[in-house]
């Protein structure tokens, strides 16, 4: 069928769009036709007669032999032939043409003709080109990969392997294109990595696997993206990668750990540089100092913790001349409490062997120092006591008879300066055994009777006193607060150390000023030092007494507490009442306070633990009632190596209504009772003395005659006492010296307790 002119016109416009068209070379003649669109293409002139030599000096020079070559061979032996190749416009332009070509055959078998069709493809071939020239990047660029880069295809097929994947892999890439992984890698069968390549071929998602490849003893870590037609592996050697990661993780860990130990260490560690810069602060010296490790870091240790920056200094030289330095300096904390640092110092030394910064561990050992203090106070007190008890017995065999002797002068005496005397005599002898019972109650404590005690009646007695005895230019300020909780003690006690202060406050302003009375609950979470002693957390009724005098200086502060020691004028104090408040307190389960500054006052903080078990509530007492109960005739044994004591004792037993018997120490006691002919109601024995002391006494009497009672009497009023003297069969304690109204209400009372009621007047 031939073509229309309407399907040649279609034809025609196609191969102008196209840029495509005919040729035809004559195998006898050598005559060349173009057809319109080749000449369009080529820019010749439609009419212009063109040979084959014109035409293929068109091409470059390098191609016009291939050009002759396939022409010949087609139209001489009819092969066929299709090119690509550069050829140059009639303007210059250079294009690229495929250039097809047949054999035409006459009827008798010969070629008579070539012909064929030409392409314009340069835009294609650009393309071509370029798509090779990225292709060559590409693959220029993968090989530059320091790790490997794998192509694989859907089937499992090694497409690609750039030169660090070879290596790694350890085949050459021409080995592995187009093998499949598994017939490449027989031993990676069941492995992680190729897990990881099914599971992304499957289901197209990325994944990550780092694991060790046991053939090769490597660890690889592979990362696998989906492609198109396959998957992209990216494959990473990281053997020496792990083996640092374990060495930095095994270093890690222990570093941890060290540092960890620092950071749990109770004492403070802190490294600073040689200029003293800090550079690491652990928690134990935030919790110590009051500063977090980000505020001291970068901040010089000098100026931040210590009050004595020549003592640190010369430590700092000692470092670094010695490379270690250990004592004792004087710290502040953020708030300004002074402490007392026990300072270990190491230096170190970087690699070069230079030194490099300072390593510290520091302890407060401020609570050791003072209990070092206390330790040392209490074996000056003990050596006191022991002084004290040594003669105490002696001092008080004295004053018995005497205090005795001037109330049995003073009963029945009418006149009234001979009473007068009297008074002043036996007001001095009670003095001087106050002071005997002050020593033994700070050398070994006090003990005292516990009730329940309210404590604003104990502060509104203190505060009569001090109306009293404060002159009119001290103004008293007094204040306590409303629902204050009850404490237990002996009232009488409590009084003493409160009228003490007072007393002390008054001479502190000789000038005038103000005395402040303050009373609160206070509540301790934590536990408190104080100077008597720790005082543990919990809730106590807290009293200040605050005066606005002279004040005093910390070196004097910390001593006023220690017997004997006196800032007031020759003959206007002892030096014991502090003591004796301080151990008042102590025995309580209390503690004491003290502030003060120079010219600006003190301070004293009196803190009594709040009662936790109700008792019977006493009042304080202000005043003695005395009642001078008479016997009925009962017999007293009255046991004492001081004759003048037997004696006066004797008497005044005798003059109140009973009948005594005498002995001078316990053996003869105990003739005196074996041989009495009538009962013994009572025995009154001193509890040393020669032969037989009181203590064998009563516990001989306690086995031979337990219905017999005993009151034991002795100048070594100490702590426990009575209750060691009741503990070895004694009714009651009787110190010495004792004024004749105790004796009588002793006597009366055992006497009463023990089933004489019979005998003694209700």
């Amino acid at each position: 069928m031939s073509a229309g002119p309407e399907d040649r016109d279609l034809l025609r416009i196609a191969s102008s769009m196209a840029r495509f068209g005919g040729w035809s070379v004559d195998a006898a003649t050598g005559a060349l036709e173009l057809s319109g669109e080749v000449r369009a293409m080529l820019g010749l002139p439609l009419t212009d007669d063109l040979d084959v030599q014109r035409a293929t000096e068109l091409h470059p020079p390098e191609w016009r032999p291939v050009i002759r070559e396939s022409l010949e061979r087609c139209t001489s032996s009819g092969t066929p032939f299709d090119l690509e190749l550069p050829i140059d416009t009639t303007d210059g332009e250079r294009l690229t043409v495929r250039v097809i070509g047949e054999p035409a055959f006459a009827a008798d078998g010969s070629v008579a003709r070539a012909h064929g069709a030409v392409w314009d493809i340069t835009a294609t071939a650009s393309q071509r080109e370029r798509a090779r020239s990225l292709e060559a990047q590409l693959e220029a660029t993968l090989n530059s990969i320091s790790d490997g880069m794998l192509f694989i295809d859907s089937e499992g097929r090694f497409t690609f392997v750039n030169d660090n994947g070879a290596r790694i892999l350890r085949r050459p890439a021409e080995a592995l294109i187009g093998v499949p992984v598994l017939e490449a890698f027989p031993e990676a069968a069941g492995t992680s990595f190729v897990a990881a390549l099914e599971r992304t071929l499957t289901s197209h998602e990325r994944s990550v696997v780092r694991d060790t490849y046991a053939p090769f003893d490597a660890v690889f870590e592979a990362t696998i993206y989906p492609t198109d037609n396959g998957v992209a592996v990216y494959l990473k050697d990281v053997t020496e990668e792990e083996q640092l990661r374990l060495e930095r993780e095994t270093a890690s860990r222990r570093l941890a750990e060290q540092a960890a130990l620092i950071e749990a260490a109770k004492d403070a560690m802190i490294v600073r540089d040689l200029e003293g810069r800090i550079t690491y602060w652990n928690r134990a010296a935030a919790a110590l100092y009051g500063w977090s490790a980000e505020e001291a870091i970068g901040r010089e240790e000098r100026d931040l913790l210590h009050d004595d920056p020549a003592a640190f200094d010369a430590a700092v030289a000692h470092t670094l001349h010695d490379d270690y330095w250990s004592g004792e300096l004087d710290q502040r904390t953020r708030s300004g409490r002074a402490l007392i640092a026990d300072c270990r110092w190491q230096l170190l030394r970087d690699s070069t062997g230079q030194p490099a910064s300072i390593f510290a561990v520091v302890s407060d050992i401020t609570a050791d120092k003072k209990a070092e203090e206390a330790r040392l106070r209490a074996q000056r007190m003990e050596s006191l006591g022991t002084l004290a008890g040594g003669i105490a017995h002696d001092l008080n065999n004295v004053l018995t008879p005497i205090l005795m002797s001037v109330q049995l002068l003073e009963h029945g005496e009418v006149d009234e300066r001979r009473r007068q005397i009297l008074a002043t005599m036996e007001g001095a002898v009670k003095r001087g055994a106050d002071m005997i019972r002050q020593v033994l109650s700070f050398a070994r404590g006090v003990e005292g009777r516990r009730v329940e005690v309210d404590v604003r009646r104990l502060v509104s007695d203190v505060v009569s006193y001090a109306r009293d005895v404060l002159p009119d230019s001290v103004l008293l300020d007094a204040a306590v607060d409303d629902g204050l909780p009850t404490t237990s003690g002996d009232p009488t006690q409590l009084l003493q150390i409160l009228v003490n202060l007072v007393t002390n406050a008054r001479d502190a302003m000789p000038g005038g000023g103000t005395l402040r009375i303050r009373v609160s609950e206070l509540l301790l979470e934590d536990s408190y030092s104080s100077v008597s002693h720790l005082a543990l957390p919990g809730r106590y009724v807290a009293i200040d007494i605050e005066d606005t005098g002279h004040g005093m200086s910390a070196d004097v502060a910390e001593k006023i507490f220690e017997p004997f020691f006196t800032t007031k004028e020759m003959g206007k104090g002892t030096g014991l009442g502090l003591a004796t408040s301080l151990a008042i307190v102590r025995s309580h389960g209390g503690f004491m306070q003290v502030y003060s500054e120079p010219g600006r006052g003190t301070r004293f903080t009196v803190g009594l633990p709040v009662s936790e078990s109700p008792q019977t509530s006493a009042a304080v007492p202000t005043r003695l009632e005395e009642l001078l109960p008479r016997g009925h005739g009962e017999r007293i044994l009255v046991v004492d190596d001081e004759t003048t004591i037997l004696q006066i004792t004797c008497q005044a037993l005798e003059l109140n209504g009973y009948r005594t018997l005498r002995a001078t120490n316990g053996r003869e006691a105990l003739d005196v009772i074996a041989s009495s002919a009538d009962p013994i109601d009572l025995v009154l024995t001193d509890m040393m003395m020669p032969v037989m002391d009181g203590a064998a006494l009563s516990a001989r009497l306690e086995d031979e005659y337990p219905e017999l009672p005993v009151i034991a009497a002795s100048g070594l009023n100490s702590n426990g006492g009575p209750a060691r003297s009741v503990g070895m069969g004694v009714s009651r304690f009787l110190p010495k010296p004792y004024t004749t109204t105790m004796l009588l209400t002793t006597v009366h009372d055992t006497l009463r307790e023990r089933g004489a009621s019979s005998r003694v007047e209700q």
